[in-house]
């Protein structure tokens, strides 16, 4: 489990480091956002809503080349401190919806988990919560962006839970990175159902789909 972290006074934008004092605007007054205008900006807000197997999925952002690289710097780079850019927009709604939900967070690669020191959407769901659930786990290294859209589908075999009773009865958001074949949102999803929680809902930080392509992946995924 993450805590989380305590409000701090950003002093530069965690992006592009331009000195935030220069910041005159009513956004940096009413928040600490830790991003200057000019890369705050440069997300692009989708704010999708649909329906995921019965529950209700919020997609934030379209995943295009900045927040690709944006997540490369983070991930790939190891940039820790990049894990407070990605919901600083929504960081105070997150923190009213979701007091009372535990956060089940998509599993990463544990080999790149211990080369760079933390878990990427875990620690990004740190910033809004103390109740983080990291029980989801891969079975076998594998990454899915080198996979075809067949071998995707197989994503449900490849991932376990430890833990699971922790969730029953609870409040549960599923929380991915970036949403594709939705294949692993769909395996954790089957996962965590099996432990009959309260309620649940599901959130991606992005997606290359469109609303179109999601839908029909949906569709075509079974148990």
């Amino acid at each position: 489990m993450y805590q989380q972290n305590k409000r701090i006074k950003y002093d530069e934008c965690l992006i592009c480091h331009t000195p935030l004092l220069k910041e005159i605007s009513i956004t940096h007054l009413l928040k600490p956002i830790p991003l200057c205008k000019q890369c705050l900006y440069k997300f692009e807000i989708i704010d999708l809503h649909l329906d995921f197997h019965h529950y209700p999925m919020r997609i934030l952002y379209q995943y295009d080349d900045f927040f690709k690289t944006l997540l490369f710097q983070y991930k790939g780079l190891y940039d820790i401190a990049l894990k407070d850019a990605f919901l600083c927009m929504y960081n105070q709604e997150l923190i009213s919806s979701y007091k009372n939900y535990w956060i089940v967070v998509a599993p990463s690669t544990t080999h790149d988990n211990n080369l760079r020191g933390f878990a990427p959407v875990a620690t990004i769901a740190s910033t809004f919560t103390t109740q983080v659930f990291t029980g989801l786990y891969k079975k076998e290294d594998y990454k899915q962006s080198s996979d075809t859209y067949e071998k995707r589908k197989e994503v449900i075999h490849k991932i376990g839970i430890r833990h699971g009773e922790i969730l029953t009865n609870k409040n549960v958001l599923i929380l991915d990175d970036v949403l594709t074949s939705s294949s692993t949102m769909f395996a954790c999803l089957k996962l965590v159902e099996s432990y009959n929680p309260r309620k649940i809902a599901l959130m991606a930080l992005s997606t290359n789909q469109t609303l179109e392509q999601i839908q029909e992946a949906i569709a075509n995924q079974t148990t």
